[in-house]
């Protein structure tokens, strides 16, 4: 479905769905409120450096905005606007857990999506804004082989720790489907 500038897909919508049924308490909507934080980080900071947003796309695996090509942001800029998403997460963790005790969960949620979206994986923030450094350091052509190794490697280590988990009896369905999902996106024949 699209409406405009933002596109939602089948996925994204049976996924919210399956998590809305499965919620025992009221996490789904505090993790949506953590996400819906972060993309607008990412949308301010592009339209303060001056860039403009062509597409929303929210899927089953996240969301991702794509800037417009007549308005494209240099390295400099390409990495304050990755960077923003994270420390929007990392700032309200902050802001959150000095609120008492009602609000630790909600800071919980901002604090692993800020650090999650850091990692160096090339479909993260983190990835992003390594690509951003390197190319700014004079080695963009260094950056894609970088961001490979970095990422398999990452990537091999959160599904051995999942695989670890399930073994021992505490099984994480949701770090075994995120490694799998940022494995498949590191594995060589993909673009970064």
């Amino acid at each position: 479905m699209r409406w405009g500038r933002v596109e939602v897909t089948a996925g994204a919508l049976l996924l919210w769905a399956i998590l809305y049924y499965l919620d025992n308490g009221f996490t789904v909507p505090l993790v949506m409120a953590a996400c819906a934080l972060h993309e607008l980080g990412h949308y301010a900071a592009i339209r303060l450096l001056g860039g403009e947003v062509s597409l929303l796309r929210l899927s089953c695996v996240g969301a991702e905005l794509r800037l417009s090509a007549r308005c494209p942001l240099g390295p400099l800029k390409e990495l304050a606007a990755a960077l923003a998403g994270p420390a929007v997460n990392l700032g309200m963790a902050l802001l959150c857990a000095g609120r008492g005790e009602g609000w630790y969960c909600f800071a919980g949620i901002h604090l692993a999506l800020g650090c999650f979206n850091l990692l160096p994986v090339a479909p993260l923030d983190g990835g992003r804004a390594l690509a951003c450094v390197l190319t700014l350091a004079g080695r963009g052509d260094c950056a894609q082989p970088v961001m490979r190794v970095l990422s398999l490697a990452l990537c091999g280590g959160l599904l051995a720790g999942a695989t670890v988990l399930w073994q021992a009896g505490q099984s994480n369905l949701t770090l075994l489907c995120l490694s799998g999902w940022l494995l498949q996106g590191a594995l060589p024949g993909k673009t970064t």
